[in-house]
């Protein structure tokens, strides 16, 4: 099962500035333009070293060095000694038309590199081979795990988590705020709980949340090392993860909702009538808008584990699908994301697995708010509101083996990068 490892932890000192002004989202979700205005923030910020420029061949050279100069500068310093990081996040959030508040934990630690098929850390979606190169050419310049992998393994009764929690006790590594919510974490350096979280994890499988691409790099470098009986291989067999436990609280996924736009008008005609063949279809509000949405998500939410969806006419109407009982044997097996891609996207919309692949006529939104400031300014044809995947589905997927369609789920907050480093070692610590 899972290999886990204590690590000798990089992060800021005090004198790169305040950790609000050098952490930032993760490479994947900010834009140039964010990326930009970061920059603007420190010399130090994160997206220095972790978010390439558009264009730029020299980049990850220069992140290179940047990263090492920082260390040498002070700007970066390195624990003396292996540890994991207790780490809790507190922030509010807004799903099924209300706000709420949770707090999520969990912990840094080196986890084990190892192949799918080996059983000992397991996936849920497809990678593109874009973000791949991004990430290993970052990874061959640096040399170091920039951002971790956001993991998930099972701690029923939250055993372990919370003898972190007692444990995480003195100054914090950091606690500071960014984007409004609460971020702090602890060095936990004890020996025997070190060797604890070595031990339970090892009876268990771990489940990416979040960073298959760079998981996958990760592998391919450690791959590439070995070949070369490079002095790093064996370090490289290890990448900086964040492990949740899968029973936490304050594990929130979002789904992605669907916006279709620039569909030929001739696939629209009768909708109602050929979605009546599948679902009943029931009107739930007349206006979908700004003001007017929260009662729809709440509507939608409160069905429980109603196989439904709600859909958005270019009326701006609003309609309750619910799967018939007579389709529901053959959609068992199926998340409520496939029944929309099956039945009504393709079967009903014609749109062709190429086009959802090119993303030609649907979008995607995870923010409820967003997704009703985007239909006032960009006038789609159709929304598809979804509700979010129980995280035990998707552990049933990646046991099976299999994994789910893109833009199935959203794991709220991302991590955001900057909180530590691992720079790769030929020590056994290999850190």
């Amino acid at each position: 099962m899972a290999r886990v490892k204590a690590f000798r932890g990089i992060y800021y000192q005090d004198q790169a500035g305040p950790a609000s002004k050098l952490v930032a989202p993760p490479y994947d979700v900010v834009s140039q333009e964010e990326a930009d205005r970061y920059r603007s923030q420190s010399a130090y910020n994160v997206v220095q070293i972790t978010v390439s420029r558009r264009g730029d061949p020299g980049f990850y050279q220069e992140a290179g060095r940047n990263f090492e100069s920082w260390l040498r500068d002070g700007i970066l310093g390195r624990a003396d000694r292996p540890g994991i990081y207790f780490y809790q996040t507190e922030f509010d959030y807004t799903l099924g038309g209300g706000i709420r508040k949770a707090k999520r934990s969990g912990f840094f630690a080196l986890l084990g590199l190892a192949d799918y098929s080996a059983g000992e850390v397991l996936r849920h979606e497809r990678t593109l081979k874009g973000p791949k190169i991004d990430q290993f050419n970052l990874l061959i310049a640096t040399r170091a795990n920039l951002s971790p992998i956001f993991c998930l393994y099972s701690d029923p009764g939250l055993r372990l988590i919370q003898e972190l929690a007692g444990a995480a006790q003195g100054k914090p590594v950091f606690d500071f705020e960014f984007s409004g919510f609460r971020h702090r974490m602890f060095g936990i350096y004890e020996p025997g709980l070190v060797e604890k979280v070595g031990a339970t994890l090892s009876a268990e499988k771990v489940y990416i949340a979040d960073g298959h691409h760079r998981y996958e790099t990760a592998l391919d470098y450690y791959h590439r090392l070995c070949f070369a009986k490079d002095l790093l291989a064996a370090s490289s067999g290890y990448v900086m993860s964040f492990l949740c436990p899968v029973q936490d609280p304050g594990l929130v996924i979002f789904p992605y909702h669907r916006l279709v736009n620039r569909l030929p008008p001739e696939r629209l005609p009768g909708l109602p009538d050929k979605l009546r063949e599948y679902f009943q279809v029931e009107q739930i509000s007349r206006e979908f808008g700004p003001g007017k949405s929260d009662p729809v998500f709440q509507k939608l939410e409160a069905g429980g584990k109603e196989r439904a969806m709600v859909m958005v006419d270019w009326e701006r109407k609003a309609f309750l699908l619910r799967l018939k009982k007579e389709c529901a044997p053959e959609a068992e097996k199926l998340l409520d994301v496939e029944l929309l891609e099956h039945l009504v996207l393709k079967r009903i919309l014609k749109i062709s697995k190429e086009e959802l692949t090119e993303k030609r006529y649907v979008a995607y939104e995870t923010s409820e708010q967003k997704l009703v400031d985007r239909m006032e300014a960009e006038n789609f044809q159709l929304v598809f509101l979804m509700k979010p995947i129980p995280v035990e589905r998707m552990v049933e997927r990646a046991d099976r083996g299999e994994v789910m369609p893109e833009k199935s789920t959203y794991f709220y907050p991302k991590l955001p990068s900057g909180m530590v480093f691992r720079k790769m070692d030929p020590s056994p610590e290999l850190s």
